[in-house]
Parts: C-alpha cells; structure tokens; sequence
C-alpha cells in the first residue's frame, strides 16, 4: 500500500500537541527546552522541573559583598570557533547577547619552583625533563589532529590505540622521567577531574592537547558565567517549575507516563508523552522507576557512564593581586592537591585594587577534602602556593568554598563511545518516551551538554514529525516528487554547479552521479551545464517519468547495489537516502563510497529542515528513514568520509547556498548546517559497523588496562 500525505486534511499543530517534562533545570534541562522549542514550535507543551530553589545547576556565579563577582560552579567555558562552527558560542553571543572574555594561562608550580614554560623546566630540572615533556606534548598531536579533536567521531576514538589503555598505564610507558611525569599529569588533571587510573588514555590526551596552540580557546562570561541561565530563562518557552521533585515515574499502558512530582509538600500526579531526564547520574538513582523494565534501563545507563569525578572550588580574596609580578597568567597549575588549577578571579572580573585565586580542586584530592572545614581548606590552600607568594597569608581578606561531588564524569563517553540514539534513547521499543539529556554522554562540558540536548530533542521532533502526518490517504507512488521540486527551487542546477566547485573543485566534463535522481531533472540540467552527469533512482514510477533521450544517463537502479565501477564518478550528490529503510542506509553509504573519488553532497530529508518547510512541501511523503544531518554524519564517518570544508570555503559555500535561497528558514539553517552536508571521501574504519549495535553491558565496571599492562 502506498501512502500519501495530504497537507489539506492534516491536523491543526494545536491537537498534536506533545507534552513534554524536562526533569532537571540545569544547564540540560535549559537547553533541551530551547532546543525542542526552536523545533517543534508550538507542537509541544514543555514543563521543566527543578527540585531547587534555582534553575542553572553547575552554573553558579557569586559575589564579595562589595567587591565582585567569582565562579562558583563552571569556570570556563571551550571555545572551537577557530576550528569550525561552535554552537555554544552562537548561542551565548548571538542569540543571548553576552560579551565574553578569553582568558589564558599555562604556568606550573611543581616542587614550588615556578615553570613558566616547559622550557624553564631545563634550567630547574634538568634537559631530559625538559626533553620529555616537549616529545610527550607533540607525540599527543600526532595521536590526535586539531580537526579530530574538534569533531571527536565516535568511531574514530574507538579506534584509537590509546582508547583501552589507562592514563596512568600510557604516562608509565611515554615519560620515563618522573619530574615530567608530574608535570605532565599537574597540567591535565583539573581538566581529567580523576587520578589517571580512572580515566583511559584518550581522555586523557584530549585534556592535555587542551593547552597545545590551534586546539581550543577558553573564555568565560563578562559579569558572571550565570547570565546564561538568566538569558535562558528569560527567553524560555515554556513552564519552569521551581522546587519541584520528581518522585516517581511510571510506564502506562497507553505509551504515556506518570510523574509523581511534590512541590512544597503538595504532591501531584502529571501525565506526559515524553520525559527528557536532564539529571547527574547520582541524582536519577534518587526517583523511584515505578517498572521492572525502566529500573533495569535506567540502572543499565547509570552503569555504562559512573565514573564520576569531583570539584572542590576554593576562592580567595586578597588585598591586592599580588601574584601577577610572578605569574603574569589568568590561570596556572599547582602540583598540590594531585594537580590543581588556579584562577586569577579579578583578571576576568572587575575587583578594584583587590584581587581573587580560585583554586579548583578535582579528583580524589576533592573527594577527600569533601567534609573538611572550610578553614583547613584555605590553609592547605595558601601552603600550597610557592615561596615567592608567601606574602598570601597576610593579604588574606575572605574565602568562600563550594563542593561539586560526582558533579563531572572521569570517562565521558564510556569506555566505549556509543552512537547518540542508543545513550539518549536506551529503551526506543518498550519505553520510547524515556529519554536522557547529560554532559557525561559527550566531553562533560557545557558545549557537551547542550550537543547532548541536541541529540534528544531531533528524537522527539523525529516522532513529531510522524505523528503530524497523519491521516493517511492512499495513491499511487509520487514519493520524491515533492523532493525534486523542492530541491529545483532551492537548488538550481548553477547552484550545485558552484557548491561542487567551491567544496571539491569540480569543472566542467567531471562526471558526477545524483543518487535518488527522480525523473531525472538535475542530471539533464547539470549536462547541459556541461558536466557528465548520470543519475539512479530506486523507484520504477518516479523513474518512468523521464524525459525521451534522457534514460541513458538516468537510470532505474538499487542504491546499495550501484551498477557502476569503482571510481566511476568525481562526485556523488544523494537525495535519497531517506527514502531507504533504515537497516539499507550503512550499505548504500559504502557503495557511495565505492564508487566516488572525491566526495559526497547529503540532501536527504532531516529533521534539521524546519517543520514548516517540510509540511508545506510535504517533504515526508515516501520518507522510510528520518533523521538528523547529524545522525547521517554518523553512518558516513564509519564508511571513511570525513567533513571536507574544514576551511573558509564553508563560508563561500554557505553564501552560495543564502544566493540560491536555501539559507536560513530554508534548506539550510547556518554555516554548520552546511559543514554537515559536504564530505570527502577516505578509508572506512575497521569494525565501525559494528557500533551500530547497543550491545548488552554487564553491571560489574569494565576494567581499563592496568599499568604495565600495555
């Protein structure tokens, strides 16, 4: 039977409303409803529910009576704007409007000598310290490339050979010399927020690649990083619910759920099709799972994740920065405390003639310090400082301490990185309606969190999607045609034309294929521009409308059977993938990558195309698979294909796509949006099929190659 959307008898928007709860109003619960609201538009009923007093969670600025504001919570903010696109960083300065300042630093303390730099440490230490730091440093590069560290693909970091192996095992085997040894475990550790034997090898090269040039810039919020969580709350669309614990949650026999929430002692029973859980992993061992089934999926997550890591954030105030003529850096590492970060406060805040050191203290060291006063505290904190800064206990004038136990993950991602459908959606058949929103499923940062929220609202805006089709009315097969016509108002044949120059340097007599080409119509326009343009589309009807002399270069074919040699093509434009069943999506993909020599331009149908524009041109009629840009990324980085405008050519592609009118409303959202349709083809990674699979994780924790063991 073949079905067909018609826009005319649809549903008003307003009955399809979901309701939605968003359990937990940190940074996660903020940003899953911004996102779901940016969406669905009025599609959903959005609640959020926050057990505290405040939303913001790890986000917490506060003020010296008089004096200034300091960090209380996140310190820093990552900046990946000068590798590509970064949406944190759209987000807090485009959209909410806040100024920001990048900070800098990289001064170590160790054996209270002061190393400005790792070439200091020849002349405190030795030249072999010195020596082996700068190797260790450049052997990470070489293990991890700038734009794989932006992009930190899934199968690439499961791949990797320093994935199963334990920080503290690698620093055993690459730095022979204890001193550098030290030092290279001081710089990372604040970052890590464990000991290296909690954490592996990868995770642990990605924090210390953190202070290496052309990886990343940090930056904080001018006035106090919480202006975000004001900004959000200002702008949110939809009902925040302060003081409001969630209970319990119950699976019903109609596919929705039931939150048992008390909000100052009066408790309430809520009924929602969706429940975004936005919560620490400690925090959701705390409601109660009313069903065999979701306690099993919940703890089965927990387990996969808990590797918790911990701040302790100690800031104090002095009479002057006293400090600068010694360290002149926003920040520098001590050796105390197993490695311990410390802020320069007034250097990002306006303190006057007075001055400000947070020192965040992570891991163990943290853990340990948990039920300590804070007067111990401030001692071990100021006996930390080195000789030349004895000065810090005269200059003393307040301190304020903030404890962040389990509150960041010592091994984001799991020991294994999962596809994103599998973390976000752990029971898609029984409990569809369950999902997870957490830092700890990416890099646990704030950038993390809000790629995390991504993730689960293009899941429910997936379901939204389907739901608003209804009803049905049966036809005869037109799937694509919509397609087609769409894609020629968006993307005329000169358009293409440019795009394919500017991303792989295409000219004219190149030979391209169009996969999912219809009747054929941009095969004969791209021809007639002079390309050797062929086309295959997998369905007969859409096919048989071909124009008389054209069937030659347009034929009827499988996708993930392609009739054509290796090579045959320079490049290959897709437009439909979409309309394969899911399970054909990874063959066609490595045909794609059979065939082609240079690269791929995805121009399926996604959930990333507004709502709007995909019911007004009925873009689903014949969709088999809907799913993100992102999402198909996936699949293409396991067949070898990698982002190919990495580059200012984004831009001009980009402006290329706005002239065609397929910018922003349109087909395109933003410059990102283009980054995630334009690959290059390389070699697949052995085995990446595989991750596909949500493979059964036993309770007991998996075991990291212990020291020597490599």
């Amino acid at each position: 039977m073949n079905v067909q959307f018609d826009p005319k008898s649809a549903a008003t928007p307003s009955s399809h409303k979901k309701r939605v709860a968003i359990v937990g109003g940190g940074p996660g619960g903020l940003f899953t409803a911004r996102h779901l609201a940016d969406k669905a538009g009025d599609a959903c009923e959005i609640v959020i529910f926050e057990a505290s007093e405040r939303p913001g969670g790890k986000i917490v600025t506060r003020e010296f009576p008089g004096v200034g504001p300091y960090e209380a919570g996140v310190a820093e903010i990552y900046d990946y704007s000068s590798r590509g696109p970064d949406p944190l960083r759209q987000l807090i300065v485009d959209e909410l409007g806040l100024g920001i300042k990048h900070i800098s630093g990289g001064p170590c303390v160790i054996d209270r000598k002061i190393i400005l730099s790792p070439d200091d440490l020849a002349q405190n230490f030795s030249e072999r310290t010195r020596d082996e730091v700068v190797a260790f440093r450049t052997r990470c590069a070489e293990m991890l490339g700038p734009d794989a560290f932006y992009h930190s693909v899934a199968e690439v970091d499961n791949a990797h050979p320093w994935s199963q192996i334990s920080a503290e095992a690698l620093l055993t085997r690459e730095i022979s010399d204890e001193t550098a040894r030290r030092y290279v475990r001081a710089m990372a550790h604040s970052d890590v927020s464990a000991p290296p034997h909690q954490t592996n090898g990868l995770t642990f090269l990605k924090n210390a690649l953190m202070d290496v040039d052309g990886y990343m810039d940090i930056y904080s919020v001018i006035g106090g990083n919480e202006q975000i969580v004001e900004r959000l709350v200002d702008d949110l669309d939809a009902e925040l619910r302060l003081n409001s614990i969630v209970r319990s949650v119950q699976p019903l026999g109609d596919g929705t759920y039931a939150l048992e929430v008390d909000c100052n002692g009066f408790v309430e029973t809520q009924i929602f099709d969706y429940v975004a859980l936005a919560l620490p992993l400690t925090a959701l061992s705390m409601i109660h799972w009313r069903s065999t089934l979701l306690q099993e999926t919940i703890d089965r997550h927990i387990a996969y994740f808990d590797r918790p890591g911990h701040y302790l954030r100690a800031t104090l105030l002095f009479e002057r920065p006293f400090w600068r003529e010694h360290i002149p850096a926003d920040w520098f590492m001590l050796d105390a405390f197993d490695g311990c970060c410390v802020y320069d406060e007034s250097a990002r805040h306006d303190f006057g003639q007075l001055g400000a050191l947070a020192f965040l203290i992570a891991g163990n060291a943290a853990l340990s310090l948990a039920n300590v006063a804070d007067e111990r505290i401030e001692r071990l904190c100021l006996d930390a400082l080195p000789p030349q800064l004895s000065q810090a206990h005269d200059l003393l004038l307040d301190r304020r301490v903030h404890r962040w136990m389990a509150s960041v993950n010592a091994l984001p991602g799991g020991l294994r990185t999962r596809r994103r459908a599998v973390n976000h959606r752990p029971e898609p058949r029984k409990l569809p309606g369950i999902l997870m929103v957490g830092d700890y499923m990416f890099d646990a940062t704030l950038n993390g969190v809000l790629d995390s929220a991504d993730a689960a609202t293009d899941i429910i805006l997936t379901d939204i999607l389907w739901s608003r089709r209804a009803p049905l009315v049966e036809s005869g097969s037109t799937a694509g045609a919509a397609t087609e016509a769409t894609l020629e108002r968006f993307f005329p044949a000169d358009a293409v034309a440019d795009m394919l120059r500017i991303a792989f340097g295409v000219e004219k007599g190149a030979s391209i294929l169009h996969i999912g080409s219809a009747s054929g119509r941009m095969v004969a326009a791209l021809r007639a521009l002079g390309f050797d343009a062929h086309g295959l589309e997998p369905d007969s009807a859409l096919h048989a409308e071909t124009a008389p002399g054209l069937e030659r270069y347009n034929r009827l074919g499988d996708p993930t059977d392609l009739p054509f040699q290796d090579g045959a093509f320079e490049v290959l434009v897709e437009t439909g993938l979409d309309r394969l069943e899911p399970q054909q999506g990874a063959r066609a993909i490595a045909e794609f990558s059979r065939v082609c020599r240079r690269g791929v331009l995805l121009g399926a149908v996604t959930t990333d195309l507004p709502i709007d524009l995909i019911e007004r041109h009925d873009l689903l009629h014949g969709v088999r698979t809907l799913a993100s840009r992102w999402d198909w990324s996936e699949k293409l980085y396991a067949a070898g294909f990698s982002h190919e405008l990495m580059d200012h050519r984004l831009d001009e592609v980009w402006k290329r796509a706005v002239e065609a009118g397929a910018g922003a409303g349109h087909w395109y959202e933003d410059a990102e949006s283009v980054l995630y349709c334009f690959y290059q083809r390389g070699e697949a990674l052995a085995g990446a099929a595989a991750s596909d699979a949500s493979p059964e994780i036993p309770m007991e924790r998996i075991a990291l190659a212990a020291p020597g063991a490599a």
